[in-house]
């Protein structure tokens, strides 16, 4: 189902760019379109990578569970008014979706061409199977977008109580936290591609192994079993297997990115922070690819590939046909990637 929908999605996007339709017909289909994979996501098969661990805390979390508070909050309530796991995680899409769209209609006109990008890996991944790390992303998705616009005392206020609501669906957005450190600065190309060549060179110079041997050593102090064997696992991988074709995917889009920066003619700004971000999270998947963990932290600034293409698509010298062939062509390697690294995506 998941396979029809994304091949759908496509379609749409390719009859809304064309010019033998009326404009009601393409928004009509496009929201078919979108409200198939709602449903897709809602009710799918406790197979699905996550799905029973969710159905599990939705009717069994006790309320001392160290688990995110919003989160089971919202679950209990929902419990508590007879909604069944499927119905609550039907509204919970919707929510997932509108915020999504919200935030992206902000800077960017073509939103439908940009969640096609999106939903390749990232849609996926996070509505299809993370959805605590995917309300708390995209809610402070929002607050980033409103602090890019008010970088006020206010806005700086409505910035943090925004990511402080997020870290309670889930704790890894406290990242968001230190981001108005460094993401606002236009850092200079130089800078830029020296980090990702140390990045394509940390796997051959056992940067990796040595970061893997100080986290077990530090762990043993908190004589937590699970930990040390979560640490063992991944401390004992081949360094240079990390050069896969994903991560070749990452660093050559990095490398795109960073070199078309001169075409943007309007919205530099918001492309230079998109931009921060997704540099940083080709340099932490890299240096953190043995932790599961570490890989999830950097796909929290890897969610935005979408806002870097879709700004050149609008706001760049690039004749706008090259980059909406090379969009469909993003998104088609990007939902092969996904089942590629979760085999069992294909039977959603």
């Amino acid at each position: 189902m998941l396979i029809f929908a994304f091949i759908l999605l496509i379609f749409a996007n390719l009859v809304n760019h064309s010019k033998g339709f009326k404009q009601e017909v393409k928004i009509t289909f496009l929201f078919i379109v979108y409200v198939c994979l709602i449903l897709i996501f809602a009710f799918r098969s406790s197979s699905v990578p996550d799905t029973q661990f969710y159905i599990d805390s939705y009717y069994n979390l006790p309320r001392s569970a160290k688990f995110e508070y919003i989160y089971t909050s919202i679950t209990q309530i929902a419990r508590s008014l007879g909604l069944s796991f499927s119905v609550f995680l039907l509204l919970y899409q919707i929510i997932l979706f509108s915020l999504w769209f919200y935030a992206t209609g902000k800077y960017i006109k073509d939103v439908h061409l940009a969640f096609l990008i999106f939903a390749g890996f990232m849609g996926n991944l996070y509505f299809g199977i993370i959805i605590r790390a995917a309300m708390g992303l995209c809610l402070c998705y929002i607050a980033l977008v409103y602090l890019f616009n008010q970088r006020t005392f206010r806005g700086f206020i409505v910035y943090f109580a925004i990511v402080t609501v997020a870290v309670f669906f889930q704790k890894s957005m406290i990242v968001f936290y230190i981001l108005p450190l460094y993401i606002f600065k236009k850092i200079n190309n130089v800078v830029l591609l020296s980090i990702l060549i140390f990045s394509i060179l940390i796997p051959l110079i056992d940067v990796q192994l040595i970061i893997a041997k100080i986290l077990e050593a530090y762990i043993k102090f908190f004589s937590s079993e699970k930990l040390l064997s979560y640490t063992r696992v991944h401390a004992n991988f081949n360094a240079h297997g990390l050069y896969s074709m994903t991560m070749i995917k990452y660093w050559i889009m990095a490398c795109i990115f960073l070199y078309l920066r001169p075409k943007v003619i309007s919205k530099a700004d918001i492309y230079n922070l998109f931009l921060n971000l997704y540099i940083s999270g080709v340099f932490l998947i890299t240096l953190t690819f043995f932790i599961a963990a570490g890989n999830r932290l950097a796909f929290i600034f890897l969610f935005f590939e979408f806002s870097l293409v879709l700004l050149l698509y609008e706001n760049s010298t690039i004749p706008k046909k090259i980059v909406f062939i090379g969009s469909i062509a993003l998104s088609v390697l990007n939902y092969l990637n996904l089942i590629s690294a979760n085999p069992s995506m294909l039977s959603y």
